[in-house]
């Protein structure tokens, strides 16, 4: 009998244990910080649809590879890792794809945040996301 109600509390323990880290590290309540402010003349919007949203990017990042996400506040409506091939002074593109069901809006401002890591790989310890980098735009 103590065992069984042993191993009952520890199983409730457990599930409510799981249950609290999944509603803790939810994406929905990640805070995107803003990164350093490069001047705008560094980003440009060269196409975009209602799906996609492409980027030139002229600045020179020491890694080979970043996670660019384009935020509707602090819901990440696009997102991926990005690998800048670029030599000095050159610049790289950035093709963002919307999540399904979303759809980039002419005429809504929007922010590129470009982080060195996934956001899910932070969630996992702080539901705080630092930008290297930050670019708001409007689409046209």
């Amino acid at each position: 009998m103590k065992k069984s109600a042993m191993a009952l509390a520890a199983a409730w323990l457990f599930g409510g244990l799981v249950a609290c880290v999944t509603s803790h590290y939810s994406s929905d309540n990640m805070n995107y910080y803003r990164g350093e402010n490069i001047p705008p003349e560094f980003f440009q919007v060269v196409s975009h649809t209602t799906t996609e949203i492409t980027f030139e990017i002229r600045v020179n990042f020491v890694q080979d590879r970043l996670y660019h996400l384009v935020l509707d506040g602090n819901t990440p409506l696009a997102e991926d890792w990005i690998l800048m091939v670029t030599g000095k002074n050159q610049s790289y593109a950035a093709v963002l794809k919307a999540k399904p069901g979303i759809e980039f809006v002419p005429g809504k401002a929007y922010r590129l945040c470009i982080g060195d890591k996934n956001p899910e790989e932070v969630n996992i310890y702080s539901n705080n996301y630092r930008c290297l980098a930050d670019y708001d735009f409007t689409l046209k």
